[in-house]
């Protein structure tokens, strides 16, 4: 019973108060029915008040309503949000399976399964409502408000408004600030009335009474996925085990942030930060996590009253940082750059950052291009020693434009994250980067990511071609180039500029190669020979001109592509979204490379190839995320390889960059078929067998130009 609790707080505020332990976890283990109206719901709610939850469901028979009000979709990658912003009844299905996709393969695995199993026990239902401007205040307050009801056997009722989402960061004592009003129906006078019209209110709005406001149960195809996914899940079980975990958790603190615990090779990363002084760089391969361990330094910066500066090098991931930031942290966002021009106004970053507080944290996060501007350093500078810098994708601060940021940035506490900090061909760079940050502190390599299973296992299948008449005479003839243009820029008392002229050189004959004509033609062989309707195909090219021409070859065979880059008239986002919910083969450009994840592909085809460290893994790694329904990834590359072969030939350093990190990616995959077949061709190009092992120790990290700085997003 209700009555049980004894005297309620008038109000619970997270500054003061555990919300879900306070207020929440109580009322829901006295009561037999909960209703609530909330601006986006989050399965990862359920690992804060399992221990009332179980005795909700198991003990009291006990049934929840949702009804989610019209914001769809925010960032948190390991929730389910529900809503009605989409137009169409298609785009709505579309979306929440995508969501449900990754939240199976998030963190909250367990979570996500048991939300499906309530829905598809009959034991949580949600609607989705759209409300129109047209609304009565007195509806409208009911969204605004977030208003709750818990109801016992005896008909007593407990009623709730406040800021609160259900979510982790609503509940979780180091989530956002929040605060909610209660009201107990038997106190009487106000109290009992408030509850009374709540109550009245949720059921008419609820049964879609309400003039102005659109209500919908969830659509069929969505509750069929949920119920899917629940047919072989033990409900009281399920539960049984969240209360371990979550005790589990408990006993021993395990580091989390925003309810994700962090992995070994995380915790590890972050110890060694804090014990160089917060400072120094993680070398952790795409798809291990870097951000979540990033956040996790900026969540301890700001329990130390520090504001987190977080730049990074392009507009995707300026929007991802920021809408993780504030999910996870619960902190206040200043976005810098890509269209957000509101911090060049009135001091905005210099009041941000004296004005943030524990109780009101407030982190910025700005793009490169911007905070080379000197608006952006006069408001900074003064105020550096109160900051956590953190880079995403590190490297790219090491180039001559944006390594003037570093020059007056003096932050106390620094973290710079990347694949590979190391600029390949850039000696200066890395300098720059590495001088800044105070080098690298921890390593987690795309083998350990693959050993320790926070990859998927892969099938690595390579194929050759040759290049052209025309092609070979063009490399030969840039190598002659090469090799004058390197002669002249290491002599003594060479001029700046004829660096950047033999850099530009090799650039224009690494291309060559990512170009090669007779690329198209294997690789709409390989898709026609291997491709399956129910698969996942991403081909990676190098510009416009060979994306055209793959999709022509395919069209040809009757194989129907999406193509996807930033230049493209359509959206590329909604582009990915398609594809990870529908499947088929989409032909792209860039979308391997910094700040685009899709875990859901099942085979990657990838004709730009490229002996860049840093490009290599994170074309990789990106395909290798794990995904539900995901055991094993295919990777299919298309080399530039000649039928013969000797050191003096002009294509010899393509040979080696080539087969160096072939050889290192067959080597980590799926047996040694692929292994062998590098090996034979090697042998059949006229080379000795024993020469090959010398290109093993380099692998990767042989390069002789940093392709992805120079030709740009």
């Amino acid at each position: 019973m209700l009555k049980n609790l004894g005297t309620l707080a008038t109000e619970y505020t997270s500054d003061t108060s555990d919300i879900a332990r306070d207020f929440y976890t109580p009322c829901l283990r006295e009561s037999v029915t909960y209703d609530r109206i909330t601006g986006f719901f989050s399965s990862t709610v359920f690992h804060l008040i399992h221990p009332a939850l179980a005795i909700f469901i198991t003990g009291n028979g006990g049934a929840m309503r949702l009804l989610c009000s019209p914001r769809l979709s925010g960032p948190d990658a390991d929730s389910l949000i529900f809503g009605y912003a989409a137009r169409t009844n298609t785009a709505l299905v579309e979306t929440l399976r995508a969501e449900l996709a990754e939240m199976l393969a998030s963190a909250h695995a367990a979570g996500a399964k048991l939300l499906a199993a309530l829905v598809a026990s009959g034991r949580l239902d949600i609607k989705l409502a759209s409300v129109a401007t047209s609304v009565s205040e007195a509806d409208k307050r009911m969204f605004h408000d977030k208003v709750g009801l818990f109801a016992d056997a005896a008909g007593d009722v407990v009623g709730f408004r406040g800021s609160l989402n259900e979510s982790y960061l609503g509940l979780a004592p180091d989530g956002n600030i929040e605060s909610v009003d209660v009201w107990p129906s038997w106190e009487g006078g106000r109290d009992a009335q408030r509850a009374r019209n709540a109550g009245t209110r949720f059921e008419r709005l609820w049964q879609g009474q309400v003039p102005g406001v659109r209500v919908a149960g969830l659509p069929d195809d969505i509750r069929r996925e949920l119920e899917r996914v629940a047919v072989d899940v033990d409900l009281e079980a399920l539960l049984r085990d969240l209360g371990k975990k979550q005790n589990a958790r408990l006993s021993v603190g395990a580091p989390a942030v925003g309810g994700i615990e962090l992995r070994g090779h995380q915790i590890e990363a972050f110890n060694s930060w804090v014990a160089e002084g917060h400072r120094g760089l993680l070398a952790h391969a795409t798809g291990s996590g870097k951000t979540i361990t990033g956040l996790y330094c900026a969540q301890k910066a700001l329990t130390d009253g520090r504001v987190p500066l977080i730049l990074v090098p392009s507009q995707l991931l300026l929007k991802q940082w920021g809408d993780q930031v504030r999910e996870l942290l619960g902190a206040r966002v200043v976005l810098v750059g890509g269209g957000h021009n509101e911090w060049s106004r009135g001091g905005l970053l210099r009041a941000t950052i004296e004005s943030s507080r524990i109780e009101r944290p407030y982190a910025i996060v700005a793009v490169a291009n911007t905070a080379v501007n000197p608006a952006f350093r006069s408001q900074v500078r003064p105020m550096a020693r109160k900051l956590l810098v953190i880079a995403d994708e590190a490297h790219r601060f090491g180039s001559p434009q944006f390594r003037t940021i570093l020059d007056w940035l003096d932050a106390p506490w620094r973290l710079g994250l990347s694949a590979t900090p190391e600029r390949a061909g850039d000696a200066d760079g890395t300098a720059a980067v590495f001088d800044y940050f105070g080098g690298i502190i921890h390593r987690y390599t795309l083998k350990d990511a693959l050993d320790d299973g926070v990859l998927a296992p892969y099938v690595y299948d390579p194929s050759w071609v040759g290049l052209t008449e025309a092609e070979q005479q063009r490399w030969d003839s840039l190598t002659v180039e090469i090799r004058r243009r390197y002669a002249v820029a290491k002599a003594p008392g060479a001029k700046p500029h004829t660096a950047d002229q033999l850099r530009m050189k090799l650039i224009e004959r690494a291309r060559i190669a990512k170009g090669a004509a007779n690329k198209i033609l294997v690789a709409a062989d390989l898709i026609a020979q291997h491709y399956r309707p129910d698969q996942k195909w991403l081909v990676y090219c190098d510009n416009q001109s060979q994306l055209a021409d793959v999709r022509q070859a395919l069209d040809h065979r009757g194989i129907r592509t999406w193509e996807y880059h930033r230049q493209m008239r359509g959206d590329p986002d909604a582009t990915l979204k398609l594809f990870d919910v529908a499947g088929g083969i989409v032909v792209a450009i860039k979308c391997l490379d910094e700040g685009v994840d899709i875990p859901s592909a099942t085979h990657a085809l990838i004709l730009a190839s490229s002996r860049n460290p840093r490009e290599f893994i994170q074309r990789r790694g990106r395909v290798l995320r794990r995904s539900p329904h995901k055991t094993v990834a295919t990777l299919l590359d298309v080399l530039v390889l000649p039928d013969t072969l000797d050191q003096k030939d002009p294509t010899w350093s393509l040979v080696v960059g080539e087969l160096a990190r072939a050889l290192q990616f067959a080597g980590w995959g799926i047996g040694q078929a692929a292994t062998s077949r590098l090996e034979d061709k090697w042998v059949s190009m006229g080379l000795p067998l024993v020469e090959i092992d010398q290109l093993r120790p380099a692998g990767v990290e042989a390069d002789d130009v940093d392709e992805g700085d120079s030709t740009g997003d």
